[in-house]
C-alpha cells in the first residue's frame, strides 16, 4: 500500500538523525528526494527529533483537559499539521517517516529505567516494558484519534505506529487488540 523504491530502504531505516542525512545527501537529486530533504529539515530543527517530541506530546494529551477538550482539539490539530498528516501527496513518504518516529520511539522502551515504578526503585521485566510501549502507541495513535474524534485525519500515523509497533514484539498484536477493544 505505501510502496517506495529500494533506493530509500536505508534512509527509512535508519535510526540516527546524522547517518539519515548523510544517507539522503548521497541520494541523486530529483523530485523524491527534495520532499525528503523537505521533510529531514522540518523533522529535525535545532539538533532537536521534533516529530519525536510531538509524538509523545500526543500521547500526554491523550486523556487530558477534559475540561477544555477544544483546547486539547486545537493542539492535536496543529501537531497533525506539524507532521504533514494533511499531506495529499507523498503518502508513501510520510508513512515511512511516520513509522520512523515510532522505530525511534520503540528504541528507547528497552532502556533499564524504562516503565519502572516506584519512583524508579522497581525495574520493569521485559514482557512489562512492552505492555507500556503498546499502551503509549496505542494512546499516541488510535487512542488520541479515538477521543478527538479524528480518526479519519489520523490514518497513516495510526498505520504506521501501529505496523512499526506489530514488528516491535509478539505480545503486541494481543495487547494492541485489547487496548482497542475499550
Amino acid at each position: 500500500m505505501y510502496e517506495i523504491d529500494a533506493r530509500f530502504n536505508d534512509y527509512f531505516s535508519e535510526l540516527d538523525p546524522a547517518r539519515r542525512l548523510e544517507i539522503l545527501n548521497a541520494m541523486q537529486d530529483d523530485e523524491d528526494s527534495q520532499y525528503l530533504h523537505r521533510l529531514y529539515s522540518e523533522r529535525y530543527r535545532d539538533n532537536k527529533d521534533v516529530w519525536l517530541w510531538r509524538a509523545i506530546c500526543l500521547e500526554m494529551l491523550y486523556g487530558q483537559w477534559r475540561l477544555f477538550k477544544s483546547s486539547r482539539n486545537k493542539e492535536v490539530r496543529g501537531i497533525l499539521k506539524e507532521l504533514h498528516a494533511d499531506n495529499d501527496s507523498h503518502h508513501e513518504f510520510i508513512y515511512r517517516e511516520y513509522r520512523n518516529v515510532a522505530r525511534r520511539y520503540l528504541s528507547t522502551c528497552k532502556s533499564s529505567g524504562y516503565a519502572s515504578s516506584l519512583m524508579g526503585l522497581k525495574q520493569a521485566s521485559d514482557d512489562e516494558k512492552v505492555i507500556k510501549a503498546c499502551l503509549d502507541i496505542w494512546q499516541m495513535s488510535e487512542g488520541i484519534a479515538r477521543q478527538e474524534n479524528l480518526r479519519d485525519n489520523m490514518q497513516i500515523w495510526i498505520k504506521a505506529l501501529y505496523d512499526e509497533l506489530i514488528n516491535y514484539d509478539p505480545l503486541c498484536k494481543l495487547e494492541y487488540s485489547r487496548l482497542s477493544s475499550k
